[in-house]
């Protein structure tokens, strides 16, 4: 190892006679002074002599299977995705364990000369030390230990075995047994230190080299020490406390530094340089001490060393312990922590591995998209706005599901004590730490359009956007949960202007609620509900869905990260992947994790799955595309091809937008987490608006500020167009109209819920018997097929006779009807004609004319 020359000390572990007789005395001084001689400890001299000279430890102490198994807690961290901008760290006890040639030989010298300045001459436990400790004990009222650093280690070990035991009263019970305070305790750590450097003198062997690795067993058990002494609350082991105490590793530390972290283990809390630098400078002043004595620095190294201020020394950097150290992604952060500690895939072990098992964890975190997350969504309500919003965002890679940013507008405070500060992660669901969701308005629409063209449908069909009355008990339910009522529902648009007959691909640029509702009723409801499930759509407060039509609206409450999750699948055509967070986790060493079942512990995988086809997916986008172009997002272009959609929530309480390119999918929710606060006639980041806010006004400018700076650097790709049997899908068979009595207000409906287009004509007919206004005719007739979005148009009954009854047009053909003519055969039987010229003489000479039967419904 080279750091200490063999002048200064025996290293090859064996036992002098001088040493094994100093220690029998003090085995036997310790028992006088306990009051007993404790017959089943103390072996008979001869016994312990010869085994001792023969270098047998076994008869001291059979070594306990916690020597064998005991893992030292380590601190975990959590990365971005480029494996180096930290996030956060976790730990039970802030420890890194290095090994011995990572460790300053300073930090190697100045512990041993403070804590046992004997160490490379003793076997575990210094004879000569217990003699010279009870002398003083015996002789002053102040106390002094004699434990050797073996001793130590082995105290810490069994501490740390107990600590470790998952039982809570068996882990007190086995802390209380290896704290406890009595010579028996005394004793058996005596024994287990002989036992434990025998063990490691057969394993490493007794000679120590100059190599800087432990290459004998006294080098492993001061490299095993140094790892689990505690250097300060909650702070163990030589790594993290050459961090925290001067931003340095270990094996940087100089003289000084080493001297500063070896004098705080005897006493953690009173040497605490941080809290108590006073204090903590007089202790390191005492090794400076004690190691000039010991020769391992000269007298002016002492002198300069002690006059040094320890502030000047100091330099504290402190760890980012938790996510709330964050200053990146702290909602990210909370979100990972959640995962490990859920999901299936830590195999249960989850929160143990993240607080003790030293782990490396890589997150899917794109660190320059979560700082334009962060940016734009304060760029487009601040957190200390007076309108009090809140609003998040969620980006996620589009074929892998990865999520790449998710921030808010709110600090993250575990408390929610401090300004503008939240513990509630408003991306996420419930059980990961987000709140109840958020009703996402018409951003649910895509996700009727789907199952719209699942079901045969076209973009082309006509619906109606007339404002009606939907009886509860009209509606298509397939499944037990459907179960109609008896109730009404009139739902209505933003605006009147919107009440008319239009194309479904129009319905979903601008829109239209009541043109998405017609769609809606007719499908089934439940399919329509399977079909949202099937995109990734789940409530966020864990509940059922409820197969209801207003659920057409979006009012079941989802979380932005869920809505991002619906969208990739249309990005992704058809292909739905989970949102993940975590792409690896690794020992500190780069080596696997292992869990209890001896498996290695892989975090969750890129888990994608064809959802719905193809084409489907590529009509709703390309219907996204239309609110991009001319719909309610059109002032929201990234300047590349995008698809996405507005969302506003009943009286403008949430506001959305969801939007993607091929390569990123984004949600931005923008509203009041604790209750529904309409916005209305509000000011928002300084502009008043009289009226709504929409969420094109404010969710989607935050997302067209993200999007065209997370674009930045890649490629243009087009988005998928839709194929010409999702625009205008199949021939569609005509419904009948006429001769029902229906108002015509009920004809549209019936010929838009058809997909068509409901035309009236001016021309009217006469037919005798039939009031004014009734449908007489229709074309195309029913039964006929056309294509969808084709025009019905119908025809209405006149009470006034054509002109032609008194006044023949000239030219006309008395032998050809009139093409308004209401009756059977022409000319009529039984009519006497005049001059044809001259027109129809209503008084005919013989038999009194008639207009003919009743007609008939027209073929």
């Amino acid at each position: 190892m080279g750091l200490f020359t063999a002048d200064r000390a025996r290293r090859d572990g064996r036992v002098t006679i001088v040493q094994f007789v100093t220690s029998l005395a003090g085995f036997l001084l310790f028992s006088v002074m306990g009051g007993v001689l404790v017959a089943g400890l103390a072996l008979p001299a001869v016994t312990v002599g010869g085994q001792a000279v023969n270098g047998t430890a076994t008869l001291f102490e059979s070594l306990p299977e916690e020597f064998d198994q005991t893992d030292l807690p380590q601190a975990s961290s959590v990365y971005a995705s480029d494996g180096t901008t930290l996030l956060a760290t976790f730990y039970t006890q802030n420890r890194v364990v290095v090994p011995l040639e990572e460790i300053s030989p300073w930090m190697q010298k100045a512990q041993v000369a403070v804590e046992d300045k004997r160490f490379w001459l003793h076997n575990g436990v210094d004879g000569e030390g217990l003699l010279s400790a009870a002398y003083d004990n015996l002789s002053s009222s102040e106390t002094r230990g004699a434990s050797t650093i073996t001793q130590q280690l082995v105290k810490n070990t069994l501490l740390q075995a107990a600590e470790n035991i998952s039982d809570e009263e068996e882990s007190r019970a086995a802390v209380k047994a290896a704290t406890e305070v009595s010579l028996a305790r005394k004793i058996r750590e005596w024994r287990l230190a002989l036992a434990y450097e025998e063990r490691l003198n057969g394993i490493y062997g007794k000679v120590c080299t100059d190599d800087p690795q432990v290459d004998c067993g006294k080098e492993q058990v001061l490299q095993q020490y140094l790892n689990i002494a505690q250097y300060g609350p909650s702070l163990y082991g030589v790594e993290a406390a050459a961090q925290l105490y001067f931003g340095i590793p270990a094996k940087d530390l100089n003289a000084l530094q080493a001297a500063t972290i070896a004098g705080i283990t005897q006493n953690p809390t009173q040497w605490d340089p941080i809290r108590f630098p006073e204090q903590s400078q007089e202790r390191r002043n005492i090794v400076l001490n004690v190691m000039h004595e010991q020769g391992l620095i000269t007298l002016a190294e002492y002198v300069v060393g002690t006059k040094t201020p320890i502030e000047s020394t100091l330099n504290i950097t402190y760890p980012k312990f938790s996510c709330a150290a964050s200053d990146i992604a702290p909602f990210f952060c909370d979100y990972v922590t959640k995962v490990i500690v859920r999901d299936p895939a830590f195999q249960g072990e989850g929160e143990n591995l993240l607080y003790k098992g030293g782990l490396n964890i890589v997150t899917t975190l794109d660190p320059r998209l979560q700082k334009e997350a962060r940016d734009a969504l304060r760029r487009g309500v601040p957190a200390d706005d007076s309108s009090g919003l809140e609003n998040a965002l969620v980006a996620l890679d589009v074929t892998t599901g990865n999520i790449l940013s998710m921030a808010q507008n709110r600090d993250f405070d575990p408390t929610s004590k401090e300004p503008y500060s939240t513990a509630i992660n408003y991306a996420v669901d419930r059980d990961l730490g987000g709140s109840r969701g958020f009703s996402p308005g018409s951003s649910f629409k895509p996700m009727i359009l789907a199952e719209w063209l699942e079901s045969g449908r076209s973009l082309s069909q006509v619906v109606s956007g007339d404002e009606r009355t939907w009886l509860d008990s009209s509606w298509r339910r397939s499944c037990p949960d459907g179960a109609g009522g008896t109730g009404k529902w009139k739902p209505g648009n933003v605006s009147a202007s919107e009440n008319f007959q239009t194309s479904v691909l129009n319905a979903t640029a601008y829109s239209v609620n009541t043109a998405y509702v017609a769609m809606t009723h007719q499908l089934d409801l439940c399919l329509v509900r399977d079909m949202a499930l099937n995109l990734g759509f789940h409530r966020a407060d864990g509940l059922d869905f409820e197969v209801v039509p207003s659920m057409t609206l979006g009012t079941q409450n989802a979380s932005p990260l869920t809505m991002a999750s619906v969208y990739q699948t249309f990005a992704n055509r058809g292909i739905h992947c989970e949102p993940r967070a975590i792409l690896s986790v690794t020992k500190l060493d780069g080596s696997d994790v292992v869990g209890p079942d001896g498996q290695v512990i892989v975090p969750p995988e890129v888990k994608c799955s064809q959802v719905v086809r193809q084409d489907i997916a590529d009509g709703v986008t390309y219907a996204l595309t239309k609110v991009m172009d001319y719909g309610t997002g059109k002032r929201l272009g990234i300047g590349r091809p995008a698809a996405g959609k507005t969302g506003t929530s009943q009286n403008s309480s949430h506001l959305w937008f969801v939007g993607y390119t091929p390569q990123v999918v984004s949600a931005v929710w923008t509203g009041n987490a604790e209750v529904d606060v309409p916005q209305e006639y509000t000011t928002i980041n300084g502009v008043y608006r009289r009226g709504s806010w929409f969420g094109g006004d404010i969710s989607g400018p935050i997302w067209q500020d993200f999007m065209s700076r997370a674009m930045e650097g890649l490629p243009v790709v087009d988005l998928p167009t839709a194929s010409a049997t999702i625009i205008n899908g199949s021939q569609l068979r005509v419904p009948n109209v006429v001769g029902l009595g229906l108002s015509l207000q009920n004809a549209e409906w019936v010929i838009n819920d058809a997909g068509f287009q409901y035309v009236k004509s001016n021309e009217t007919f006469y037919q005798p018997g039939v009031p004014a206004g009734q449908i007489v005719q229709q074309s195309p007739t029913a039964g006929s097929t056309m294509r969808p979005g084709g025009a019905v148009t119908v025809y209405l009954s006149s009470d006034q006779r054509p002109s032609w009854w008194t006044k023949w047009p000239s030219g006309w053909d008395p032998l050809t009807a009139p093409s308004d003519w209401w009756g059977g055969a022409w000319p009529p039987p039984d009519w006497e004609k005049n001059d044809p010229s001259q027109g129809w003489d209503p008084t005919p000479k013989t038999t009194p004319p008639s207009p003919g039967p009743d007609p008939s419904p027209a073929p």
